[in-house]
């Protein structure tokens, strides 16, 4: 018991004390914001967030219902289609 706490405690100095070679810097060449992500990355996310509200304020307004998780995965577009597909 002693040995394999022994052996434990070895290990974990030997990765608290290992020599770290990360560098924390910037990305030469980012983005339109200076970062490594894009202007169309945000404006993807805020159109699919929009499309679920719109989605689930719609559904809850005419059937006084929630949108399903596979409605809200797709960003809206199941709950569309479906309600295209009932007319």
């Amino acid at each position: 018991m002693f040995k394999i706490k022994f052996v434990a405690v070895a290990v974990a100095a030997a990765v608290a004390f290992a020599p770290v070679s990360a560098v924390a810097q910037r990305v030469p060449g980012g983005g339109v914001f200076g970062g490594s992500s894009s202007a169309s990355g945000v404006i993807g996310l805020a159109g699919c967030v929009l499309s679920i509200m719109i989605a689930a304020t719609d559904k809850g307004n005419r059937y006084k219902k929630e949108l399903t998780t596979d409605e809200a995965i797709t960003c809206g577009l199941l709950y569309w289609l479906k309600e295209a597909n009932r007319r």
